[in-house]
């Protein structure tokens, strides 16, 4: 089977269960749902960067949703700092690696902590706040981002010409980000007055989401070359790993969240 193929069966079959649980899950649901994405995501960072305790590693980034559910944001660095500190004194007391594998694995995981809390926990938790805010916020987001990526794609396919980011991405063009654009804009635009949004506010909104939705895929595939991959994990057939399939959550979620508080 072709690998557009499986894509787009898998995408099928997916797609309507996914948003119907961002549709019908309450926040504490939805929270508990992305909670589990964010387990299996931060232990594919993990495997990406080599790194021994992946488990250990995931659960100290999943543990700072404690102090953001619970509101204490401004002990929430504290715990990411915490948390790096943990990791350290587990290593230093590992009398059996050299000291230059020591060395490595405490950058290596102190990154991917760093990762975890800010592109994949932060995300998912202003995925939760969303859906406090409305229950359809999230669910309009996921459709924004689905019609972003299919008119970056036919748009991109049909019309591309100028590579936009050839040593990132070699297939993605100029005219892929205006179809990105695009697409977000229609959904936006199209749902303006249950985000609250003028149809001016909307239009520019929906564009810099697209934007950003891009500048999330690219960051991502930037990580996939540095470790030359093609994907995170081979987890969802013809779409990779969780990794691949949240990274245009990255800056978008919290950017929407942001206008919707901004425009009130």
């Amino acid at each position: 089977m072709g690998e557009l193929k499986k894509r787009v069966i898998t995408g099928i079959c997916l797609a309507p269960v996914i948003a119907l649980l961002f549709y019908f899950l309450p926040a504490g649901g939805l929270l508990i749902l992305l909670l589990i994405a964010g387990i299996v995501a931060v232990h594919e960072a993990a495997a990406l960067a080599g790194i021994p305790l992946k488990v250990l590693v995931a659960a100290l980034v999943i543990a700072g949703i404690l102090p953001l559910f619970m509101g204490w944001f401004r002990y929430y660095p504290l715990w990411v700092m915490a948390s790096v500190a943990i990791m350290i004194f587990i290593k230093i007391f590992d009398r059996k690696a050299s000291i230059e594998k020591v060395n490595l694995e405490i950058i290596r995981q102190t990154a991917v902590i760093l990762f975890g809390n800010v592109f994949i926990l932060a995300p998912f938790f202003y995925l939760y706040l969303l859906k406090r805010e409305g229950t359809l916020f999230p669910l309009i987001l996921l459709v924004s981002i689905w019609a972003s990526d299919i008119f970056a794609y036919f748009i991109g396919k049909k019309f591309g010409k100028h590579r936009l980011a050839p040593q990132i991405s070699p297939k993605k063009t100029v005219e892929g980000l205006a179809g990105s654009a695009l697409g977000s804009l229609v959904i936006i635009a199209a749902f303006h007055k249950w985000l609250g949004f003028s149809i001016f506010e909307a239009f520019a909104i929906g564009i810099a989401a697209g934007i950003l939705g891009q500048a999330g895929d690219l960051m991502e595939s930037a990580c996939k070359r540095v470790f030359k991959i093609k994907d995170s994990s081979g987890l969802i057939p013809g779409h990779g790993g969780i990794l691949d399939r949240i990274d245009s959550f990255i800056f978008t979620a919290p950017f929407l969240y942001s206008c919707i508080l901004w425009t009130r």
